[in-house]
């Protein structure tokens, strides 16, 4: 499964590191690629993962969710 989520407020390779290595660090997840200028990140999972938990958690490493697809 493929999903992108748009993320606000990165603005550095700092930023983009924070968000792949909490997004990765979910067990379901087996790839995410940070797009810095297109404000976004492209989640692969082996399943489905609920919305909800994809924003919490880029909200603890204090960013917001702005949109997810």
């Amino acid at each position: 499964m493929i999903k992108t989520i748009y993320i606000e407020g990165m603005q550095c390779n700092h930023c983009k590191m924070t968000v792949e290595k909490a997004l990765a660090a979910i067990d379901e997840v087996t790839k995410v690629e940070v797009d810095l200028e297109g404000k976004k990140a492209i989640i692969e999972s082996i399943q489905e993962i609920e919305d909800s938990k994809l924003k919490d958690i880029i909200e603890e490493v204090g960013f917001e969710v702005k949109l997810q697809q």
